[in-house]
This record gives structure tokens, sequence and C-alpha cells, in this order.
């Protein structure tokens, strides 16, 4: 369960809920079309993206996605990992989501 998402210069950093954190090496990576955006899939933990978020990768100097755990007790919260999108990647799940949108 993703919390909030912020945008930074070299991506997104998405916030997530305890124990909703992707666990281990982030290397299966899956995309999914949906109606708010995509669904990024990593590790078997399903990331909402809405397409605010995803026209921000587009136009970012990176397209990386860093996670972060939510934890109320902690002064700063865990780092958990990031991952890099590819830019032809976004470009075309943008477009499909664009497309799918047009012709609902």
């Amino acid at each position: 369960m993703i919390e909030k998402i912020l945008f930074v210069s070299d991506g997104i950093i998405a916030i997530m809920g305890n124990g909703y954190v992707p666990a281990g090496p982030m290397e299966n990576v899956e995309f999914g079309l949906e109606e708010y955006g995509i669904a990024l899939n990593v590790s078997g933990v399903q990331i909402p993206i809405p397409f605010e978020a995803l026209e921000h990768l587009e136009q970012s100097e990176g397209s990386n996605v860093h996670f972060y755990e939510s934890d109320p007790y902690a002064v700063v919260a865990p780092y958990h990992g990031c991952i890099e999108i590819n830019r032809d990647k976004l470009l075309k799940l943008s477009g499909a989501w664009e497309y799918a949108r047009l012709h609902q």
C-alpha cells in the first residue's frame, strides 16, 4: 500500500506503508495499465502510479523510483532501494494509457 508519492528532480519517491515495501532484489519489474495510470509491480508488490506521476517521470532528469517505508516512530523513513525505469518504456506506457483513455 502506497501512502504518498513525492516528486523529486531524478524521479519519484514512493513512501510505502509498513510491510508493503518490495523485499529482496528489485529485479522483477512489470507494468500494467490501469484507469488511474499504471500499476508498477516490483518483486510481487503492486504500486499504483497515477498518470500525473508518470508525466513527471517523463519530464524529470531521471526516471528513478525510490522506495521508503513509512514509520510513524522513525525520525527518518528507512530507505529500501531504487529502480530505474527506461525512458522509452515510460513513453510507451504513457502513450498506451492516453490511447486507452481516448478509446473507452
